[in-house]
């Protein structure tokens, strides 16, 4: 299993043209197969938990600020995972059979992923579904935080000037607001049925998050540099 655990580099041709990192996963993902090896990719869009904490650049929260940065209208909904529920992933797929029984076996087989690609996804939500959860478990109201709009391409594009300049946070502005980009190419459906993979709680994963804040969990800064609404 590569590491791979990502964003739809594997079927979205634009998002690889976009955001280049991608071409390297799938070579990396090749160059296994090439070897002679079957891989097995996971790909679980953004980490919910790392996302929501990690400061403006990924899903747009300076939770210490009580900032939230809408990309667009902030209702553009993405495919996102939390930890646990890729743990759970592979624990499943890994206790299927290899192969099926005999050929009325119609279970899930470890084999129907062999050289091709595990999508998961503990939710599929917008910034504004995030914000709702933040708000629920910090007991807070949009009174209580500077709400700011800003266009997607125009951060992606800002992020990839950061990106030139040398600034590494303009690899995740960038990268984050090409997945929210109206077009949807970043979108993908979920395997999770198959592996019996079960639903989770929103404000459960955003209450774990946030107690993650005080740890060591490294923080990337953006300027909010947007237009307040």
């Amino acid at each position: 299993m590569p590491n791979a655990y990502s964003i739809n580099f594997a079927t979205s041709e634009n998002l690889r043209r976009d955001i280049p990192v991608g071409n390297t996963v799938l070579a990396n993902i090749a160059e296994i197969q090439q070897a002679g090896m079957t891989s097995i990719t996971l790909m679980n869009g953004f980490w919910y938990e790392y996302s929501l904490i990690a400061g403006p650049a990924t899903f747009g929260f300076d939770l210490d600020n009580r900032i939230i940065t809408f990309y667009d209208d902030g209702k553009k909904a993405i495919n996102t995972s939390t930890w646990v529920q890729c743990g759970r992933a592979v624990a499943s797929l890994l206790s299927l059979r290899v192969l099926p029984e005999d050929e009325d076996d119609k279970s899930t087989t470890i084999s129907e992923f062999h050289n091709s690609t595990l999508f998961i996804s503990s939710f599929k939500i917008t910034q504004r579904e995030m914000f709702d959860s933040v708000k629920r478990v910090t007991g807070t109201t949009d009174d209580d935080w500077r709400i700011y709009f800003e266009p997607t391409k125009a951060r992606y594009k800002a992020g990839m000037e950061d990106m030139e300049r040398g600034k590494p946070e303009g690899f995740y502005r960038s990268m984050y607001a090409r997945v929210f980009f109206p077009s949807g190419d970043a979108d993908f459906e979920s395997d999770g049925d198959r592996l019996g993979l079960p639903a989770e709680d929103l404000d459960e994963s955003t209450r774990y998050a946030l107690s993650l804040r005080s740890s060591s969990y490294g923080s990337l800064q953006t300027d909010n540099n947007s237009q307040k609404h």
